[in-house]
């Protein structure tokens, strides 16, 4: 109790002892001074129940403060228990992550290692290239104003593109997919460019030439998967939901000095599965063999899917495509507009869509440079399209623009 209840209290016993010591004399016929021994005493027993029962509240109140100091003490002991054991969970996911980060660092060098090793071979002994081998995959983008500028351009001699590939002045550059008729980014498609030692671009049309003659195409392509999956493994830290078409070549699909060992890298790296689709152009798939298909396949197994474009006719077989785990088809929009039949299409424009959606391929719209092309594209309600109308490649920068807000059809969002 606080001193002030206990000074009411002990006031009252003493204004109880002292009406008492009053009352006595009369009520039981007793002497003053015998009242007056009755009361005192009255008081003092009053007093020690007093001290009694206040000394009983005081050790309950006691021993629940100790009861829940004891249940705190438990409870954190409990929660240091725990949080030791996250602690530990965490320390065997850093040491997991370390260990992956380290095997992913170790893979990689082993590529690029590779990579300049044939790079040095070619200088000494240049492959002849195929015939039919197909327009290189990663350097046969549309043209854009910059590639019809380059056309002008003189070619860059074999050493300044040796040099560009060994010092690694390979960019990679993306160009959005957009969904329609929303035009909001959905994926990206890369390419490569090269920079000279002075830091000035140098486009497909001025090295292409020079790349084939010397038979190193491949290693162009090359360089530019192993960046493909270098940048996606960055995304995944912040947006695991880019996803980059990268186109591969006849040239790189041909080469079994290089695709088998990247088919293994890939399976190595299937966590990367739903962010990157492989491209290929007609030609090139319908040149594979027995052998190639089964590279593909390996990749397939792991998730990863597969994209046709440069399309030079419509009579295709989609279920065997989607058998093949084929999820694109990029055709080019004057083919749906006007040149469907010039292309021995298989199905009326109005139909293609619900075609390929029967068999799980999506049709993508490209080659689309002006508003009219999307105006007559609605009628056939595609989903996707891709063009100089929605976005020139640009040249990747990093993924902290990935934060930015929605995407518009005028702006690329560098990664």
């Amino acid at each position: 109790m606080n001193s002030l209840s206990s000074i009411l209290t002990v006031g009252s016993y003493l204004i109880v002892s002292v009406v008492m010591t009053a009352l006595l004399p009369s009520a039981l016929d007793i002497s003053g001074v015998m009242a007056v021994g009755l009361g005192m005493n009255l008081f003092l027993l009053c007093g020690l129940v007093h001290i009694r029962i206040d000394a009983a509240t005081e050790a309950r109140s006691l021993q629940r403060k100790m009861n829940g100091l004891a249940n705190g003490q438990i409870s954190l002991q409990l929660e240091i228990d725990r949080a030791i054991r996250e602690t530990g969970h965490l320390a065997e996911m850093f040491d997991a992550l370390d260990l992956k980060s380290n095997r992913e660092i170790v893979n990689e060098m082993r590529v690029l290692e590779g990579l300049l090793q044939r790079l040095a071979e070619k200088r000494d002994a240049p492959e002849t290239p195929s015939q039919n081998a197909g327009v290189p995959g990663l350097m046969q983008a549309q043209r854009s104003a910059g590639d019809r500028r380059a056309l002008k351009k003189p070619e860059v001699t074999l050493r300044a593109l040796n040099e560009a590939l060994e010092e690694n002045r390979i960019d990679l550059y993306l160009q959005p997919i957009v969904s329609l008729p929303q035009r909001k980014v959905r994926f990206y498609e890369g390419y490569s460019r090269l920079r000279n030692i002075d830091g000035t671009l140098i486009e497909p049309a001025q090295y292409i030439g020079v790349a084939e003659a010397a038979g190193i195409v491949s290693t162009i392509d090359n360089f530019l998967l192993l960046r493909c999956v270098q940048l996606i493994r960055r995304l995944h830290v912040r947006n695991r939901g880019v996803v980059i078409f990268c186109n591969i070549s006849a040239h790189s699909l041909r080469d079994q000095g290089f695709f088998p060992q990247f088919v293994d890298f890939m399976e190595q790296n299937k966590d990367l599965a739903g962010s990157m689709i492989f491209e290929f152009s007609q030609t090139t798939v319908e040149g594979n063999t027995a052998l190639e298909w089964r590279q593909l396949a390996r990749l397939a197994k792991q998730g990863y899917r597969f994209s046709m474009d440069n399309l030079s006719h419509l009579d295709i077989d989609l279920e065997e495509l989607s058998s093949r785990h084929f999820a694109y088809i990029k055709v080019p929009a004057s083919t749906l507009l006007t040149g469907m039949a010039e292309a021995r299409s298989r199905f009326l424009s109005t139909d293609i869509k619900q075609a390929m959606r029967r068999f799980g391929i999506d049709l993508i719209a490209e080659k689309i440079e002006e508003e009219a092309t999307v105006v007559g594209l609605l009628e056939y309600e595609l989903d996707f399209g891709q063009g100089f109308l929605f976005g020139e490649p640009r040249r990747s920068r990093g993924p902290d623009e990935l934060q930015a807000t929605p995407l518009t059809p005028t702006k690329i969002l560098s990664i």
